[in-house]
Parts: structure tokens; C-alpha cells; sequence
């Protein structure tokens, strides 16, 4: 028993070491490395905002850099609604640092299947619109409609030029 306790406290140290150093290491990375925030955005192409997103034309997720200053990148869930680009934004969440970041300052490049986009964050307050938006993420990412999702406090946000 005292063998397998010791394997698993080195087991568990490894990991901790690793993860220190994936944190340590993600302001210098290229975007984010799956969960783990990163920094600048800096590989594919920096194009200029299409004036028109279709539905098809956003994957499962986007990369998100916040905080011009000091990059800090996401990977975030999007959907495009009546041709403009979305993403969520949850303020309960107290890991995510990202949101505050782009109320402090709304220049954000969005990465989007490897092209980068250069765009300001408008907050969207209207009601009939976030109900839309809630039922699109809905229908994208299969939640249902009147869960624990659908009443979860959520901001979201149009990528502008």
C-alpha cells in the first residue's frame, strides 16, 4: 500500500510540475493550448473582418486575444447570427480572467480556422437579440434549450470591425 501511495504522490507531483509549466509557458505560446489560456495571436494569415459571416463558416471553436498590452488568448465557443460573429462571455466564472479584459478594452483578434481577424467587442444588451443568440449556441452545441445552460448568466459579444 505504501508502494502505491508513493507512485501516486509522484504521479500527482509530475502533473502539478507540468501544469506549472504550461502556465508559466503560455504567455509565449502561439494562442491557447486547449483550456489553457495563452498569449498573442500570432499564426495564419491577419485578414480583415468578412462583412458577412455565414453559419458554416465558424468551427466548433475560435481563438480569442484580449489585453493589447500584454496578449492573453482563449478558446472560446462562436456562433455567426444574421451574418455577425458571437462569442459568450461568463462573468460568474471566477477562472475566467478574459471577459473583464475585454470591458477594460474591446480590441480583440479573433482566430477563426487559421485566420486572424483584427476587431472591436460591442456588448449586446438587447433581450430579443440574446434570446436568439441563446437558442443558436443551443442548436450549435446541442444544450438543451430550457437547461441549466439556458438560464446561466451570459453576456455575449459581436466581433466588429
Amino acid at each position: 500500500m505504501r508502494r502505491v501511495l508513493r507512485g501516486l504522490a509522484a504521479v500527482t507531483a509530475l502533473c502539478l510540475v507540468a501544469l506549472a509549466f504550461l502556465l508559466a509557458a503560455s504567455p509565449f505560446l502561439d494562442g491557447p493550448v486547449g483550456p489553457m489560456p495563452g498569449g498573442a495571436l500570432r499564426a495564419g494569415a491577419l485578414v480583415a473582418l468578412p462583412s458577412h459571416w455565414p453559419e458554416d463558416a465558424v468551427g466548433p471553436t475560435v481563438e480569442l486575444e484580449t489585453n493589447v498590452e500584454r496578449p492573453w488568448s482563449v478558446t472560446t465557443w462562436a456562433v455567426a447570427l444574421d451574418g455577425a460573429l458571437y462569442v459568450p462571455a461568463d462573468f460568474l466564472n471566477p477562472v475566467k480572467r478574459w471577459p473583464s479584459l475585454v470591458a477594460a478594452d474591446p480590441r480583440v483578434v479573433v482566430r477563426v480556422r487559421g485566420n486572424r481577424y483584427a476587431g472591436h467587442a460591442t456588448w449586446i444588451r438587447d433581450p430579443e437579440t440574446i434570446a436568439r443568440l441563446r437558442a443558436a449556441f443551443a442548436r450549435k452545441y446541442d444544450l438543451a434549450p430550457d437547461g441549466r445552460a439556458a438560464r446561466a448568466e451570459v453576456w455575449f459579444l459581436r466581433i466588429d470591425p
